[in-house]
């Protein structure tokens, strides 16, 4: 049975308002050597039908639905099933940055040493009014910045799939497991490679840039920052901490109305809207620096 180069990991749940985006930008590439895995976690939508519609456009699709206890429990799912050679974990409201994406990934993902264990791409954030934020990903200097938080977008981060042989997410953690496996599989820099290509296109507005989600997502990093023997009570980490509650407190007071509250005071600093979208009913990891 012929083995893809690329594996593309996909998490569901409820997501067929926006998935097919997704997959329209996956079928639309002209490197075919690649497979498609969606681990749904039982949706009651159209996603699973939505996905099915795509298994004549895309290369290879497989799709599993099941019950399971978050994205990281879902990846967990996924991972013994992958048959590339690198993989790529995408939320289900991102989308390849152009046509080309995979093609100019491959060529260089080819190239590098078995000891390379991950590629770093570039990503951009999308917000729901159209505007958008690049952040570029890079090896160099990644261990130094670690100790925050991953210096990369997950969305646009290949991983080399024999890691799944021995390494698993940890899915105590519910929003920033991927940043603990980025800690417990990064021992030094030379495992890193910069392919300075922009991958991925990643929605913004999932759970965890929620205001009520963010203190969550910041504690979490923080208990995987001191697992792995990095300082905490820095001020780096410290002050988005207080602000957090803050924005926490603000949602809690204002109820329903909170969210908008919070995007009307973005929009008076020249910011975009982030919190008043649903692009996701299932929890996104939080690996995008903010």
């Amino acid at each position: 049975m012929h083995r893809p180069f690329l594996s593309i990991v996909i998490a569901t749940r409820n997501a067929a308002h926006v998935l097919e985006k997704c997959l329209a930008s996956l079928a639309a590439q002209n490197f075919r050597d690649f497979e498609v895995v969606i681990q749904d976690s039982a949706s009651t939508d159209e996603t699973v039908a939505l996905a099915s519609r795509f298994i004549l456009t895309l290369p290879e699709i497989m799709i599993a639905s099941e019950p399971d206890s978050g994205i990281y429990d879902a990846w967990n799912k996924a991972t013994p099933r992958l048959r590339g050679t690198w993989t790529l974990f995408l939320g289900s409201d991102d989308r390849l940055a152009s046509s080309n994406v995979l093609e100019q990934c491959a060529a260089k993902l080819a190239k590098l040493a078995p000891q390379v264990r991950y590629a770093c791409g570039d990503a951009c954030h999308a917000y729901e009014d159209g505007s958008t934020a690049p952040y570029p990903g890079r090896a160099e200097g990644a261990l130094a910045r670690m100790g925050e938080q991953i210096p990369f977008c997950h969305s646009s981060l290949w991983h080399r799939t024999s890691l799944f042989t021995e390494y698993q997410f940890d899915p105590a953690f519910r929003i920033a497991a991927d940043y603990d496996f980025i800690c417990r599989t990064w021992p030094h820099d030379s495992v890193g490679y910069t392919l300075e290509i922009t991958v991925t296109h990643m929605g913004i507005g999932g759970l965890s840039t929620h205001p009520k989600s963010r203190l969550r997502t910041l504690w979490e990093i923080a208990r995987i920052a001191h697992q792995h023997g990095h300082p905490v009570l820095t001020a780096r980490r410290v002050i988005p901490l207080l602000k957090a509650v803050i924005l926490w407190g603000a949602c809690v007071c204002a109820g329903a109305h909170g969210p908008a509250l919070l995007d009307r005071l973005r929009k008076l600093r020249g910011l975009p809207p982030c919190w008043t979208t649903s692009a996701t009913h299932q929890v996104r990891p939080d690996t995008c620096p903010k």
